[in-house]
């Protein structure tokens, strides 16, 4: 690969979305304004000089849990190279589900969660905790994948785990088939906008590929010191972007039930204008890259 323009950028994608995914468009779209070339780039593109890019903003590698651990290697090797958004050390951090005990540990509003091995492990921490309803879902993925109700006495088994092959277990919020999920979203550390996520009846999974629909969501004080607790416990202030997924507790509390720093949608069809603020974020980590 020849020698890359100081304004040009590495969008890393995966095989199946060589030319992002459709919410990315308006990123792209916001970059060029900007007189930046976006170039997008599977991660595992072994024809691909990572050092010829003066940024790697990671996007849509959405197929990294089926391979966590060499998507981490790839990863260190691109970071000790260039600059590469988010930062190693918060990916790092974010790609296990075991990060939201140590949210918790530091003082977020979390989600009670617990690792588990098999459904007989699940069902015995349910049972201990009380919980009638839960929710298990595989430690590495994203998407929806795998995620599974789990009643504390019927289930007998898990779909397949990609990554580790390890569970996460959370006590079932039925608010998210009322009020629903709230995604909040921040660019450049700030609070840039929110969506509300809901599932279809008969479904407990929000995404889009299950049915589920998403909205525009105001951001009220509530919601603002709710994210920000999160990303103040996590560190995240001075990453590119972020997601804090939230849902009301039956006690009326917003808890964490996801923080995604490494690829997560950031919903920009939605929201047009962010996409704009993520284009003058990359532009200034442009602007302080060494010459």
């Amino acid at each position: 690969m020849t020698a890359r323009s100081s304004r040009t950028v590495a969008c890393v994608t995966c095989t199946r979305l060589p030319g992002l995914c459709e919410d990315d468009q308006p990123l792209l779209s916001a970059l060029r304004s900007r007189g930046i070339e976006p170039v997008p780039v599977a991660w595992d593109d072994p024809t691909v000089d990572w050092s010829a890019f003066p940024l790697v903003v990671v996007v849509s590698p959405w197929d990294y849990p089926d391979r966590s651990a060499e998507f981490l290697a790839w990863y260190e090797r691109v970071a000790s190279v260039t600059t590469i958004a988010n930062s190693l050390d918060a990916v790092r951090a974010n790609h296990h589900k075991r990060y939201l005990a140590d949210l918790a540990a530091a003082g977020a509003p979390v989600i009670p969660t617990e690792i588990v091995d098999d459904p007989e492990h699940a069902r015995a921490v349910a049972r201990r905790h009380g919980w009638a309803d839960a929710v298990v879902k595989p430690a590495t993925a994203l998407g929806g994948r795998g995620v599974t109700l789990l009643s504390a006495v019927s289930a007998t088994s898990f779909g397949d785990a990609p990554g580790s092959g390890e569970w996460c277990l959370q006590p079932f919020l039925s608010n998210v088939r009322g009020e629903g999920e709230i995604s909040v979203v921040h660019i450049d550390g700030r609070l840039s906008h929110a969506l509300v996520k809901r599932p279809p009846a008969g479904e407990i999974r929000v995404h889009e590929g299950y049915g589920g629909t998403h909205e525009p969501y105001p951001v009220t004080a509530e919601l603002a010191e709710a994210a920000d607790a999160v990303m103040d416990a996590a560190g995240c202030r001075d990453e590119l972007y972020a997601r804090v997924d939230l849902i009301r507790a039956d006690d009326g509390r917003l808890q964490l039930v996801e923080l995604d720093v490494t690829s997560p949608c950031l919903f920009f069809c939605h929201r047009p204008e962010a996409a704009a603020a993520f284009a003058e974020a990359v532009e200034l980590r442009l602007v302080r890259q060494p010459a």
